[in-house]
């Protein structure tokens, strides 16, 4: 007998060719026999009477025996080969294994028995893609869920020191919009800040999270004057920004001071927020925008205000090891950060 040369690519399209030859072999119950008795035991050619004695079949299933094995024949299941004295029956054709079909016989007849399996199945054809643990959000949760307004403050006035506030909101602004919340989220930007800016944000958006991105040291923040030709800080203690919190309606539930040496803000602005992250020491540029986009990636996100702080945290551990310690989170008495979400 000839073995037929393979027409289709095994190595390329595996899955692709054993759910075709499965949809072909189906669940026909003379066929399946008739494929069961071919790929038994034993390798030489049986004729059709040899395989219907094998199987059980009497002469009153002739006719669909030859159809059974003509179709198994046909696409490709099995062989077929004019019968070259290999049995002395008198049969005109006999069949035998086909190579490929052996080989891959177990999964074949799994997507036979099994059709809905083969949608499942990724193919060439059939790109299955999966996506585990993402949850769909509905419009009603979104509206069950708190709006949060972020005043994000920029100043950048000293010329011989220049930060990449500008990169880091940028990055920031990405972030949310990439966020499961997204459509929770209003992020105020106001750059060249200075205290007039700070009090008509909290006046005009009530943010729940005011954060500044700037100068500083361990007795304030530098803001800007708003100069045109030369811009000069002002600088502004923790104490009058302590003040300007408490003196509104809302003050903020958290500060972030992504400013340098800003941890002398913990006394004074606890008094009215019930948390405050600042940076315990100096923070370099790459630093900062590494720790605020993740910071807010988690908040955005649904995550607790001690979860994203700890993105945050291993996003700089990524980019600057030395600076891992830098990043602080301080609570109010009786506040949770690990309990804490703002969306």
């Amino acid at each position: 007998m000839n073995a037929r040369t393979a027409v289709v690519d095994w190595s390329g399209n595996y899955e692709e060719n054993c759910i075709q030859l499965g949809k072909h072999l189906g669940k026909n119950k003379i066929r399946r026999r008739l494929f069961d008795a071919i790929y038994g035991r034993g390798s030489k050619p049986r004729s059709k009477k040899q395989l219907m004695t094998a199987v059980g079949l009497k002469a009153t299933h002739n006719q669909q025996a030859q159809n059974q094995l003509d179709y198994l024949a046909r696409y490709g299941l099995i062989l077929r080969d004019k019968n070259a004295g290999s049995v002395s029956d008198g049969s005109h054709y006999v069949f035998n294994k086909e190579t490929h079909v052996r080989a891959h016989r177990q999964n074949i007849v799994k997507y036979a028995d099994k059709p809905a399996l083969a949608k499942k199945t990724p193919t060439k054809r059939n790109q299955v893609i999966k996506v585990s643990g993402v949850k769909t959000i509905t419009r009603s949760a979104l509206r069950s869920k708190k709006r949060l307004d972020v005043l994000y403050l920029m100043s950048n006035p000293i010329k011989r020191h220049v930060l990449r506030v500008d990169a880091e909101v940028s990055k920031v602004s990405e972030e949310i919009r990439r966020s499961r919340f997204r459509d929770n989220i209003a992020l105020h930007q106001s750059p060249a800040a200075n205290l007039d800016a700070i009090i008509r944000g909290l006046n005009d958006h009530r943010p729940r999270i005011v954060h500044f991105s700037g100068h500083g040291d361990r007795g304030g923040i530098a803001v800007d004057d708003g100069g045109i030709k030369r811009a000069r800080r002002q600088f502004v203690t923790f104490e009058t920004l302590g003040r300007a919190f408490r003196a509104t309606d809302t003050p903020p539930d958290v500060v972030v001071l992504n400013a340098c040496n800003s941890a002398g803000a913990r006394k004074a602005l606890l008094a009215s927020a019930k948390a405050i992250v600042v940076m315990q020491d100096s923070i370099s540029d790459v630093g900062a925008v590494a720790f605020a986009t993740k910071f807010y990636g988690g908040i955005a996100s649904g995550q607790s205000l001690r979860s994203s702080f700890e993105q945050g945290v291993i996003a700089i551990e990524s980019v600057s090891l030395d600076e891992t310690g830098t990043p602080a989170l301080f609570t109010a008495g009786g506040v949770n950060a690990a309990r804490l979400k703002l969306v």
